[in-house]
């Protein structure tokens, strides 16, 4: 497997350029309702949908806006070998081809957990699915993730759409879920399953982002 690192000098590049990347191409981006603190929560795992391309831009700017942890992301490894300077920003791989790599991801991404300073961020669909699929399908790596560190991780979903309106460029839209108890989870995984695809319906019965906070 490949092993994350954060480099500053890969982030003096890679924060300007997702910074001009997103106002390029997006008229605004709007968070539904409150943001949870993330800083309290020890071990916490975020559980983005993963509906675009633009999935791993938009999660990396909205954390970075709201948290001072340490963000690493889980990749699947051919991509990850494709574009290699995402390993310099926090990102690590997964071969789900190769039982061997699979368990040695599984431990380091525990190992990760176990420093309060860092989150995880990883996408239960393990592929990219529609907004507006029927069945929405989620694997069960996570659930073997938390399987030995259920009594002190955190997991919280995180929905994000692309909503074209009134103006040229479209908006992006945020809303996260509730914050489960990885022990929670592991004792009933379709807790987490429901919340998971409740959390995206609501945000997308969401037109009117008036209420909403706004990130730029």
């Amino acid at each position: 497997m490949i092993k994350a690192e954060h480099k500053t000098w890969a982030r003096v590049i890679f924060n300007p350029y997702i910074n001009y990347l997103l106002r390029k191409n997006f008229n605004s981006f709007y968070i539904k309702g409150v943001p949870p603190d993330l800083d309290k929560y020890p071990g916490l795992i975020i559980t983005p949908n993963h509906f675009s391309w633009w999935d791993g831009f938009i999660t990396h700017f909205l954390l970075r806006k709201l948290t001072r942890k340490i963000v690493f992301t889980m990749m699947l490894e051919e991509q990850l070998k494709k574009y290699w300077f995402f390993k310099k920003v926090g990102a690590y791989s997964i071969n789900v081809s190769n039982p061997v790599s699979m368990v040695r991801t599984l431990d380091y991404t525990r190992t990760i957990l176990n420093d309060k300073n860092n989150i995880v961020v990883l996408y239960p669909q393990g592929e990219i699915q529609s907004l507006l699929s029927e069945n929405i399908a989620i694997k069960p790596g996570l659930k073997f993730i938390i399987e030995k560190n259920s009594d002190r991780n955190y997991v919280l979903p995180l929905a994000l759409k692309i909503e074209y309106g009134r103006n040229k460029k479209p908006d992006i839209a945020a809303s996260f879920g509730r914050i489960y108890s990885a022990e929670e989870i592991y004792g009933d995984y379709d807790v987490f399953k429901k919340g998971f695809i409740d959390n995206i319906k609501r945000l997308n019965a969401l037109s009117d982002f008036a209420e909403c906070r706004t990130l730029f």
